[in-house]
């Protein structure tokens, strides 16, 4: 379902989108809160559905694609969410997935983690612009996975 939303900004500078309670729950079944958002019709993303700890429920809408779709804060959006059912309930890149095919032992530690710290590692390669970039990062982090680093918040410094 198609709905517009005013998008809102928290004083910490990240930018959201408030949900209506009455849509939570159709998409917060079984416990999951990973949802898949297409703003304007032109640009779907994976995201979580957080509890606002005031009541109400909200997605955060980065810079990244605010500034892609031109919207700020008072922006009228029209937004759709479905049910994010994916494997990582995040796009794995081509380049970070050749990687694991060809590890045997990063793979088995990539699929030991979390899935929040797969879908942070996950999200480290695809920031990388170039596929070049997306190669040397996914090696670079299977590398470090491999000596017990397996933070998203560590694993590139």
């Amino acid at each position: 379902m198609n709905k517009e939303y005013i998008l809102e900004k928290f004083a910490s500078g990240m930018h959201y989108i408030k949900l209506d309670t009455s849509e939570v729950p159709g998409l917060t079944q079984e416990g999951n809160k990973r949802v898949v958002c297409t703003l304007n019709g032109q640009l779907g993303f994976h995201c979580a559905i957080m509890h606002k700890k005031e009541g109400g429920h909200f997605i955060n809408i980065g810079s990244a694609i605010c500034k892609k779709l031109g919207i700020s804060r008072g922006s009228k959006v029209m937004a759709t969410f479905i049910v994010d059912n994916s494997k990582y309930q995040f796009a794995m890149p081509e380049q970070f997935q050749e990687v694991l095919n060809t590890d045997p032992e990063a793979e088995t530690i990539f699929h030991s983690l979390t899935s929040g710290n797969q879908r942070g590692l996950i999200y480290l390669v695809t920031q990388a612009k170039s596929s070049g970039k997306r190669i040397e990062r996914a090696l670079k982090i299977v590398e470090k996975m491999k000596l017990g680093d397996t933070s998203p918040r560590t694993v590139l410094k």
